[in-house]
C-alpha cells in the first residue's frame, strides 16, 4: 500500500504542477494582450485597422482556449487519481481510464501544436508591428492621434523612429500643396541633407533641443539641424527594438513554460504508456 500511495501522491503533485504551469501561461498571454492593445489602443499590432486588431486577438485567445483546456484535464485527472486511490476494483474505472488516455493524447498534441503555433504567432505579431509603426510614420504630420503616440513612444521609451532616427528624415512628408516647402526642409539649396525629426527624438540631457530650428508643421513640431550636429542630442535607437524588449520577457517566459508543459505531457503519457504495456 505504500508504494501506490507514494505513487497516487506523486500524480496528483505532477497535475496541480501541469495545472499551474497553464494557468500561469494564460495570465501572462493576458499580460501580453493588455500590453499590445491597451498600452498603445492597439496601434502596434494593427496600424488603427480595427479587423487586423480583432484577428491578432482571436489568434492569442485560441491560444488561450489550449490552456484552459490543460487546466480542465488534469484538474479532472486529480479527481481521477483519487478516485483510482480509494476505489481501485470499481467497475467503472477501466473505462474512464482509457478514456482519460485518449483525451490526455489528445491534450499532449493539441499543446504541442500551440507551442508551434505561438513561436509563429509572435513572429507575425513582431513582423506587424513593424510595419504598424512605419504606417505610423507617414500619418505622424496629417493625424494627431499618431502624433501623440509617436511622441509618447519616443519620449518615454528614449527612441527615435522605427530602426533609427533616419527614418524620419527619409520620410517625405508632403502634400501637393506644399512641396516646395518639403523639399527645401530636406535639401536646403547648398547644404547638407540635414536631420529632420520630431521634437520628442531629443535625449533627456538635450529636452529643449536647442542645437537645432524648431518647424511646426502640421499637427507637430519638428526639428531640423545639420545631420553631424543632430546625432549629438536626439536618440539613436529605434522604438521597435525598444517595443520587442519591452515584450521579451513576456514572451520568453510564455515560452519556457510551453516547453515545460510538453515536455511533462510527453513524460506523463510514455510513463503511463510503459506502465500499461508492463500490466
Amino acid at each position: 500500500m505504500v508504494p501506490n500511495r507514494c505513487i497516487y501522491y506523486l500524480t496528483v503533485a505532477v497535475h496541480v504542477v501541469l495545472v499551474l504551469v497553464a494557468l500561469s501561461k494564460v495570465v501572462l498571454q493576458e499580460n501580453l494582450r493588455s500590453q499590445l492593445l491597451e498600452q498603445y489602443d492597439g496601434m502596434l499590432v494593427s496600424g488603427g485597422a480595427t479587423a487586423t486588431k480583432q484577428l491578432w486577438l482571436l489568434g492569442l485567445r485560441l491560444l488561450q482556449l489550449v490552456d484552459v483546456q490543460a487546466v480542465l484535464l488534469h484538474g479532472s485527472s486529480i479527481l481521477l487519481s483519487n478516485r483510482f486511490f480509494h476505489d481501485p476494483y470499481s467497475r467503472h474505472l477501466n473505462g474512464m481510464s482509457h478514456l482519460w488516455s485518449v483525451l490526455t493524447c489528445c491534450c499532449m498534441l493539441t499543446n504541442l501544436l500551440a507551442m508551434l503555433l505561438f513561436f509563429r504567432f509572435i513572429s507575425i505579431t513582431y513582423s506587424t508591428v513593424q510595419d504598424s509603426l512605419y504606417a505610423g510614420l507617414e500619418m505622424y504630420q496629417f493625424d494627431s492621434v499618431w502624433s501623440d503616440f509617436w511622441n509618447h513612444l519616443q519620449t518615454h521609451s528614449q527612441c527615435c523612429g522605427v530602426r533609427n532616427h533616419a527614418d524620419w528624415t527619409g520620410m517625405l512628408w508632403e502634400t501637393p500643396e506644399k512641396e516646395d516647402q518639403f523639399r527645401r526642409l530636406l535639401l536646403p539649396d547648398g547644404g547638407q541633407t540635414p536631420a529632420l525629426v520630431p521634437i520628442s527624438c531629443c535625449r533627456k540631457q538635450h529636452h529643449h533641443c536647442t542645437g537645432g530650428e524648431r518647424i511646426n508643421l502640421g499637427v507637430t513640431e519638428l526639428l531640423r539641424t545639420a545631420a553631424l550636429d543632430g546625432t549629438s542630442i536626439i536618440n539613436h535607437t529605434g522604438c521597435f527594438a525598444s517595443v520587442q524588449n519591452s515584450l521579451a520577457s513576456t514572451v520568453r517566459l510564455i515560452s519556457t513554460l510551453d516547453v515545460i508543459l510538453c515536455s511533462m505531457q510527453v513524460s506523463g503519457f510514455k510513463c503511463k504508456r510503459s506502465s500499461t504495456i508492463a500490466a
